[in-house]
């Protein structure tokens, strides 16, 4: 029997044991890591071994911290690759990870749970294992196969509409490619010597009274929001404020692998359009010109995932203000999780996450990671934000407080993801023996009435259920509106 399948069932032996037994469970903690090198399921092989850093800050129930730099580390368990689409469709990843290692060479047991990856494409499991995308479900590939239809019509048009299949179209690659530096999220049960362990509350630097004063003024003065340059009606929140030189804060995010942004041109919204049809990455994608005190801003920065539909971006103001003798920058982040059509404005637009403190969070972690932040301090605006009496975005949720980043010269960032090279892709004789085959498969299975009324059933209960949500948000927001006007209201005499 192999070694994974024991490791399971004792596993479950000694779960079921500690539940007859009435032993409590030993409570495990949610973390962040970064991968330490790259993976895919096309060229990692099975046994590999994968070092995760963890980003999370934990401390011990005495309040101490554990070694700055502890890692993760565990094993590629299992992988199903598409390869020539033969036997699979889809890819599927397992990780495993079971020791925790400190700086010091201590080592303990620690078992880790895979709940999330910041990427677009691919989903995880209850198990926590990666399924990736099928490409055949891309819109680029179901018009594709319109074409083929069409040269059934005629057999003489089969070999010009072929041709005009595979120029016209890309076929997304449908293996799993994680880069150095990929952000996984995992439930980490801590070894048996360092039980209790939680993620550290923020630790602020000390501040002279008078500064921290000064820093409240700088916020202060500060808009709640972003405007539109076409319609001046609030877009994003302003909710980071970094203090520092130009040079560092690029240098910052250039080592934590985000990228500028190409100007806005018909050349640039073909390639936006194509991206979303072929479901693929649009790395320096244009962004729209957003407004704060009637300036444009000084820069445009995102970190694309693997598709155009989801990104992380932000934009970036400089401040006439100045902050223990360093320049102050505002930012609005906010994060792409969907591709919509908008009627005002006219074209294709991001849908964010409501949600937007967790992007707030999300910039903060990656400049951490770098080593090019000195200090961050939460500090709130003067007025909740949704009840300040100005306009504002329906449904955006926030605790109404800015992030205020201090950077370092950022001369040695502790890893520059801006150097590394993208995983070499497949053979060009695979990926066309792959498109085929998977594109034929895709016919076999999908091209029939059953199918396709399944296939509309299930598009309708996603976008009732994201309806659903979405007035749910809602809902919240405004009885959060509420609650905070009752407590503003004066006393009952």
């Amino acid at each position: 029997m192999p070694e994974s399948k024991i490791g399971k069932r004792a596993a479950y032996l000694l779960v079921a044991v500690g539940v007859l037994s009435g032993a409590t469970p030993t409570p495990s903690v949610r973390v962040e890591a970064r991968l330490l090198h790259a993976i895919s399921t096309y060229r990692t092989k099975p046994g590999a071994v994968v070092d995760a850093l963890l980003t999370t800050p934990l401390c011990r129930p005495d309040g101490s911290a554990i070694p700055e730099g502890a890692m993760l580390r565990g094993v590629v368990l299992r992988i199903h690759r598409v390869g020539l689409g033969l036997w699979h469709e889809t890819a599927s990843l397992e990780l495993s990870f079971d020791r925790l290692h400190f700086p010091d060479g201590e080592s303990y047991p620690a078992t880790a749970r895979l709940v999330g990856v910041d990427s677009a494409r691919e989903r995880i499991d209850r198990r926590g294992v990666i399924h990736g995308a099928r490409a055949t479900a891309t819109l680029s590939n179901r018009f594709g196969q319109r074409l083929v239809f069409l040269a059934m019509v005629h057999p003489l048009a089969m070999a010009p509409l072929f041709v005009m299949e595979n120029g016209v179209f890309r076929f997304p690659d449908p293996e799993i490619e994680y880069q150095r530096g990929a952000e996984l999220y995992l439930e980490m049960t801590p070894p048996g010597p360092m039980q209790g362990l939680q993620a550290c509350p923020a630790a602020e630097t000390p501040v002279a009274d008078g500064d921290l004063a000064a820093l409240r003024q700088i916020v202060n003065r500060l808009p709640y929001w972003s405007e539109s340059s076409r319609q001046r009606q609030p877009m994003d929140l302003v909710n980071l404020l970094f203090t520092g030189s130009e040079a560092a804060l690029r240098s910052a995010f250039q080592a934590a692998g985000w990228t500028g942004s190409v100007a806005n041109s018909m050349g640039a919204g073909v390639h936006a359009i194509r991206a979303i049809v072929d479901d693929a990455p649009y790395r320096d994608a244009p962004m729209r010109t957003l407004l704060l005190d009637g300036a444009p801003p000084d820069m445009r920065l995102q970190k694309s995932l693997n598709t155009f539909e989801k990104r992380h971006h932000l934009r970036v103001w400089s401040r006439p203000d100045e902050w223990q003798g360093n320049s102050v920058w505002a930012a609005a982040a906010t994060d792409d999780i969907a591709a919509t059509f908008s009627v005002r404005p006219f074209g294709f637009t991001h849908e964010i996450e409501d949600r937007i403190d967790l992007e707030r969070d999300k910039v903060v972690s990656d400049l951490q990671f770098t080593g090019c932040v000195d200090s961050v301090r939460y500090i709130s605006r003067p007025d909740p934000v949704r009840t300040s009496g100005l306009p504002y975005r329906r449904g955006v949720n926030t605790d109404a407080r800015i992030a205020v980043v201090t950077l370092n010269a950022c001369t040695a960032p502790r890893m520059d993801l801006s150097e590394d090279e993208p995983i070499p892709p497949p053979s060009r004789f695979v990926r066309l023996t792959r498109r085929i085959v998977l594109t034929a498969r895709n016919h076999f299975l999908r091209d029939n009435i059953v199918w396709r009324t399944g296939d509309a059933l299930r598009m309708g209960f996603l976008a009732v259920k994201q309806w659903d949500a979405h007035w749910k948000d809602e809902d919240r927001a405004r009885k959060a509106d509420l609650a905070v006007a009752l407590q503003a209201l004066p006393p009952v005499p």
